[in-house]
């Protein structure tokens, strides 16, 4: 069998062999906020968008919990992160590769972009997908976290229908609730889901090369998010306003907490304003 098809709205980000060293201090705030969901020793973790796993540190992580699973769409993206572990840690990981976070194949896209979808549409195709998800995945865990990949979702899905498809936003939007519920029904009641986001990097929002790390990074958010300079899946007022009336997340969903948010320099030297969100299970 060759490599495999993703979908279009899928964009692969290229990684270095040195990237390791280059998500250090985003590897460590994101390592302590996933033990910051941790209510004991001995749960189950699974993290959403694993990738490489270079921004999460996997020893540290199975110190608190018994065992981490890593959904991905790309099977050689989870292979390559479980490689370089010792026998001991890969003995506790559990990959699930391919799974597609939103559901979208190609066949749908190139339906969608011949003719858009209804909002009937896309709530019976947030239906199926989320139903997918569960059915594939040995949930319910006690942590689930969202690791950066909402708006990689809807960078590649606005690529994919285009700038000008008219229904592009409802779509990402879908994407966005589809996302959030999956992370609620994949959790254990009591337990905590954590939602990890790119506000925006320095490429798109210039002005973010002049904030430090010493700066009041909770102002800048908030700056950035009043400007509208954040990413459309990243603005953490969408993001609550999914949480606060999509029925199933008003039901399921507790008030989130936003934890201090942080710096980072990623790939291509680009600056990135990260936050989380952190609420439990009801």
């Amino acid at each position: 069998m060759g490599a495999p098809r993703f979908p279009d709205y899928i964009r692969r980000v290229p990684q270095a062999a040195d990237d390791w060293a280059l998500y250090a201090e985003h590897r460590a705030r994101f390592s302590a906020a996933l033990l910051s969901c941790a209510k004991g020793r001995g749960g189950r973790l699974c993290i959403l968008g694993a990738g490489k796993c270079n921004d999460v540190d996997l020893e540290c992580l199975l110190d608190v919990f018994s065992e981490i699973h890593l959904v991905d769409i790309d099977p050689s993206a989870l292979a390559a992160a479980t490689a370089r572990q010792t026998a001991s840690v890969r003995t506790r990981l559990r990959p699930h590769a391919p799974v597609d976070l939103a559901g979208l194949s190609n066949k749908r896209l190139s339906k969608w972009r011949r003719k858009p979808p209804t909002r009937a549409d896309l709530s019976a195709h947030e239906a199926a997908t989320l139903a997918a998800i569960t059915s594939r995945l040995p949930g319910p865990f006690d942590v689930v976290a969202s690791a950066c990949i909402l708006t990689q979702m809807s960078f590649s899905l606005r690529e994919a229908l285009g700038e000008r498809h008219a229904m592009l936003a409802p779509i990402r939007g879908s994407v966005m609730a589809t996302h959030l519920n999956s992370l609620v029904a994949l959790t254990a009641i009591g337990g905590s889901c954590l939602f990890c986001c790119d506000l925006v990097s320095s490429s798109a929002y210039p002005p973010l090369k002049d904030v430090t790390p010493d700066s009041d990074l909770s102002a800048a958010m908030r700056d950035i998010v009043d400007k509208g300079a954040s990413y459309f899946a990243a603005n953490p007022k969408l993001i609550q306003d999914i949480l606060h009336h999509d029925p199933l997340l008003a039901e399921h969903a507790g008030e989130p907490e936003q934890l201090e948010p942080w710096l980072w320099t990623g790939p291509l030297e680009r600056t990135y304003l990260v936050y989380a969100l952190r609420f439990e299970r009801l």
